[in-house]
């Protein structure tokens, strides 16, 4: 008993109290000690996990004397007011024990993890390219024709010393380059889904009842296997402990049942 935040006003401390003392509220959980007072829970002795001595047991005993009516009695911790089933004397019906029985459910979630990447990376080739062009050229070509005509003013004018030159002229390739734009590579995601089956296991907890009093009429005693002891209706069934397995042991329909 923690007597820390009491409404007494009592020192914070933990203490003993015999179960016998002790009775449960017939619907709530409440623990209520009755002729137990404040005085008694004031003379007890401090309580430390796993220091229960023979001095402290007399001294708790020697306390709740006057509370229980006990004497002298030596086998004080024999008597009625320490059976832990008077602590259920306000429950209606008989006491009653239960065993959980759990479950596990498997619970399917989603998260997105990374797969991959794609990564697009650029750098400068270069590579030899060719072209073909068409390029004039002149030349001067030299012709000499035999004439035998008179000579005309004309002809007299150019009748003295002198030159003609004629200039040739060739075409020559001329290179130059130009940036252009020919091709756009994207990166696009695109999202599809598929269906995807997940298997685990799961535990549950099997009750098996089994009677140990021979004089329990026979309609009366609890059935060895209850029905649908099997918590996972998709088991197995030529699982070897699988109770609904008509072979099996603890199964009422099997013939080779004793």
């Amino acid at each position: 008993m923690d007597l820390e935040g009491n409404a007494l006003d009592l020192e914070p401390r933990d203490v003993l109290v015999p179960i016998g003392l002790a009775e449960l509220h017939p619907s709530d959980d409440d623990v209520i000690l009755p002729g137990v007072t404040a005085e008694h829970l004031r003379a007890l002795p401090l309580y430390e996990k796993g220091k229960f001595t023979r001095e402290m047991e007399t001294a708790v005993v020697n306390t709740y004397r006057g509370a229980t009516g006990a004497g002298t009695d030596p086998d004080f911790y024999k008597q009625e007011h320490f059976d832990e089933d008077k602590a259920f004397r306000n429950r209606s019906g008989s006491r009653t024990d239960a065993v959980p029985v759990i479950e596990e459910q498997m619970k399917v979630g989603k998260k997105e993890v990374e797969t991959g990447a794609t990564r697009l990376r650029t750098r400068i080739v270069e590579k030899p390219v060719q072209e073909n062009v068409t390029l004039h050229e002149e030349h001067v070509k030299v012709e000499r024709n035999p004439v035998n005509r008179p000579v005309t003013d004309a002809d007299i004018k150019t009748f003295k010393e002198g030159e003609i030159e004629i200039k040739e002229h060739a075409e020559v390739p001329v290179v130059g380059k130009e940036a252009r734009v020919v091709e756009e590579v994207n990166l696009k995601k695109e999202v599809t889904q598929r269906d995807a089956t997940v298997e685990g296991t799961v535990r549950s907890t099997e009750v098996k009842v089994e009677s140990t009093n021979p004089n329990m009429p026979p309609n009366q005693q609890p059935p060895n296997s209850p029905p649908n002891m099997n918590p996972n209706p998709n088991r197995n069934p030529n699982d070897p402990n699988n109770p609904n397995d008509p072979n099996h042991p603890d199964n009422l329909n099997n013939p080779n049942r004793t």
